[in-house]
C-alpha cells in the first residue's frame, strides 16, 4: 500500500531566459499632465420665461365609468378558481393512489 500515486511527472523548469537587447530607461522631462476632463457649456435660457407661464393642470377626478373596473376585479377569478382546486384535489389522487400501488 505505500506505492507512489499514479499521476504524470513533473518536470523541472529551468531559468527564466534573459532580456535580449537593451534594457528599458525611464522617460526624461519628468511627469507630464493629464489633459483636463472639463468642458465649458454654451448658455442656457433664463429661468424667469418658465415660471411666468400658466401650468396645465388637468383634472384628477375618478370618472363614474373608471369605477365598475376596481369593484369587479375578481369577478372573473372564481371559475378559474373552481376548476384548479378541482385538478388539484384531481392530482392529489393520482399521487395517493401511486403511493398506496408502490407500497403493496
Amino acid at each position: 500500500m505505500g506505492a507512489a500515486p499514479i499521476g504524470a511527472k513533473t518536470i523541472p523548469l529551468g531559468q527564466a531566459p534573459m532580456p535580449s537587447g537593451k534594457s528599458t530607461v525611464p522617460l526624461g522631462g519628468g511627469p507630464q499632465p493629464l489633459p483636463q476632463a472639463t468642458v465649458k457649456m454654451g448658455g442656457t435660457q433664463p429661468m424667469g420665461d418658465a415660471i411666468n407661464q400658466v401650468p396645465n393642470i388637468q383634472s384628477t377626478a375618478i370618472d363614474e365609468e373608471e369605477d365598475w373596473d376596481e369593484e369587479n376585479v375578481d369577478a372573473g377569478m372564481m371559475p378559474f378558481a373552481i376548476i384548479v382546486l378541482i385538478l388539484a384535489i384531481a392530482l392529489l389522487a393520482v399521487e395517493i393512489m401511486t403511493k398506496l400501488s408502490a407500497g403493496a
